[in-house]
């Protein structure tokens, strides 16, 4: 008869520990579960910032390179002084490929506008008849489009 109790208590521990083990399992998976979802959180608003960040580092890098068309139209300097102005302000801003970035030359374009520049004249300036022949002129020219 010993034997019957024995595997009754065994039976019966053992009955316990799953289910103190599913309890456990399952609070561990809630809390997992809550991490995860703050951890999200905390993620998107990190996103926020970063988006933020890089948003006033653009509009910063925008009118760098504005100022620095404009002085370049009106001093007429040559373009390679030009493109090492518009390197150096790209480097300063974190961008380290300006010529494959349309923001520069949307910027370029609001630059030319407001150096007061006619459109049709563009081309005119040594670094633009390079640009002109490019892909990216397009870009040049919504730049000055936009530009007030």
């Amino acid at each position: 008869m010993r034997f019957p109790l024995l595997a009754i208590i065994i039976v019966f521990i053992t009955s316990i520990s799953l289910l103190a083990g599913c309890s456990v399992s399952y609070s561990l998976g809630k809390s997992s579960d809550s991490i995860s979802a703050s951890l999200d959180s905390i993620s998107d608003s990190s996103d926020s910032s970063d988006n933020d960040a890089s948003d006033e580092t653009a509009s910063m890098y925008i009118e760098d390179v504005v100022v620095a068309t404009v002085h370049f139209v009106s001093s007429m300097k040559d373009s390679e002084l030009f493109q090492q102005t518009i390197s150096d302000i790209a480097w300063n801003h974190g961008i380290v490929d300006w010529e494959q970035e349309d923001i520069t030359y949307v910027a370029m374009g609001q630059g030319l506008k407001q150096a007061g520049v006619d459109e049709h004249t563009i081309s005119e300036f040594p670094y633009f008849r390079i640009v002109a022949s490019g892909a990216f002129y397009s870009q040049v020219l919504a730049g000055y489009r936009e530009s007030s």
